[in-house]
Order: structure tokens, then sequence, then C-alpha cells
């Protein structure tokens, strides 16, 4: 009795982690769009503290138009690239949610809306709630593109490939571009970690969903060897898979654990990091070169 009881409240605990993991609890919409507006207000607000004064000096307007574009990016850029309209104007959430959390995190008494969302339980949650919402983005992106381009695949394989696969990966990368430019985003050692998470969600997802090809079908099989894999299944359990791999990524992630730094990839293919001299590493080289200089223009003048 006592065995059947646990084996019902662990069944009971996976299908809430299922639940969770592929956003069909009540209020999914509301949890993601909340502490994605939250990890966007966080990241400027953040941002102004560690900066210069002239960040500090940045009006509430442009603070909010930041924080807006810091979260949505995604949805505001990547649905031109197949002439959709943005969620963003046809979801109310999404700029609801953003006006919400930028009055929690810069204008709540005593600043506590800021200093909340700073303890660990809190960033842990909008950490959550954010990586939730970037995977059914992708999800969702990936279908956009597959009914668009699914009855006209190329002549070389039966799926079309790389239009459902761009078009996912390219969402999660829209913020980084806007923020950091094309050359700022792309300026390192490799594939930028966005990139690489972006596109693995993608493929891994389109290619079991969708694909009718060989490819498609080896990786059903794979999956249908596990025991609690059935055929009727197989995509909500490749969902669970990539959102709890993009769960555990943005918390391990975390100052409080491995850090920005940590990247899965890496364990499999080695990133060799690049060089980065330090600007005061130049200046230091510079003041060093014109002392030098000036001291041997003196000589020569005595001598």
């Amino acid at each position: 009795m006592c065995t059947r009881y646990s084996f019902t409240m662990a069944q009971v605990y996976i299908d809430y982690v299922i639940q969770f993991l592929t956003a069909a609890f009540p209020f999914a919409p509301e949890f993601q769009n909340f502490f994605m507006s939250v990890q966007g207000a966080m990241a400027v607000r953040n941002m102004r503290e560690s900066k210069s004064s002239e960040m500090r000096k940045m009006n509430w307007f442009h603070a909010f138009a930041q924080g807006l574009v810091t979260s949505y990016a995604g949805g505001l850029f990547a649905p031109m690239w197949m002439g959709r309209p943005t969620p963003m104007l046809s979801n109310d959430l999404c700029f609801g949610f953003c006006m919400i959390a930028f009055v929690l995190v810069n204008y709540t008494p005593f600043d506590m809306g800021y200093k909340l969302m700073k303890l660990l339980p809190f960033k842990m949650l909008t950490v959550m709630g954010a990586q939730l919402f970037r995977m059914m983005g992708i999800v969702t992106f990936v279908n956009i593109a597959y009914d668009a381009f699914k009855d006209s695949p190329s002549k070389y394989y039966p799926t079309p490939i790389f239009g459902p696969i761009l078009n996912g990966t390219i969402l999660g990368n829209m913020g980084f571009f806007f923020w950091k430019g094309f050359h700022g985003h792309l300026d390192s050692a490799g594939m930028p970690f966005p990139f690489q998470n972006g596109f693995f969600v993608s493929t891994v997802y389109h290619f079991v969903s969708h694909d009718k090809g060989p490819i498609g079908e080896y990786l059903r099989m794979i999956l249908l060897k596990l025991p609690f894999v059935e055929a009727d299944n197989i995509v909500i359990y490749t969902i669970c898979f990539l959102s709890l791999f993009m769960q555990l990524n943005g918390i391990l992630q975390m100052p409080e654990f491995v850090g920005p730094s940590f990247n899965p990839f890496h364990l499999v293919v080695p990133n060799k990091p690049k060089k980065v001299v330090q600007k005061s590493t130049i200046k230091a080289a510079e003041t060093a070169t014109t002392v030098s200089t000036k001291k041997q223009s003196k000589k020569k003048k005595k001598a």
C-alpha cells in the first residue's frame, strides 16, 4: 500500500514538472511574461547602478524602452523575417507586464521591489520564467516557419530544414543584436552561447517534431526506446527535455552558481578563449613608450 502511494505521489510530481516545462499550467502566459519583463527591467537597473554617472542619469522613458526591448526584442523583430505581425501588438501581456515590472523595479517605496528581486529565490524565479518564455518562443517560431515552408521543401530532402531552425535561432539573438550591435554580439572566439543554445534547441525540436526524412526517423527511434516515451507523447517529452536543458543552463549561469561563463557545449567542444588586451594595459604601454621617448630626447639635447 505504501509503495503504491509513493508511486502515485511520484507520478503526480512528474506531471507537475511536465506541466511546468511545457507551460501547460494555469496562468502560464502571465507567469512567463511577468518574469521576462522583470528580467529586462532588472538588467537595465543593474546596468544603471554599475555604470558611469551618465548612465545613471538615463531618463525614465529611456530606461522603460530599454527594458522593453531587452525583454522582447525577439518578439519585436524576429517576426519580420516571416512577414508576420509582432506579438507585441497583438498581446497586451507584454506591454502590460513591462509597465508593472518597470514600476516594481524602479518606483516602489524604499526601493523594496528592486531589493526583493535581488534576493536569490526571486532571482531564480525570474530566470525560470524567462527561460520558459524563451523555450516556448523557440517552439512557436520553429512551428511558424515549418507551417510556412512544409509544402515546398527542396528536392534534396523531404522536409525544409534551415528555415525553421534559423527562425528559432534568430529569435533568441535579436536582443543581443539590438543591445550590442552586430559586431559587438559576434566579436568573440567562436559562436556566442545564445546562438549555440538556439541552434541546438531548434534543431532537435524541429527534427523530432516535423522531419519526415531519415534524420527525424532515427531520432524518434532512439527516443522510443526510452521506457516512458511513446509515439503519441514523443513531442511532449522532447519539449520537456529541451526546456529542462534551458532551465538548468539559466540557473547555472547565475553568478550565485557557476556564473555567466558556464557553457555545456564546451564540455563537448572545448572553447579556446580569445585573448583580450585590456585598455589599461595598452595605456600603460603607451605611457611607458612616451616617457622613454622623452628621456631619449633630453639626453640628445644635453649631448
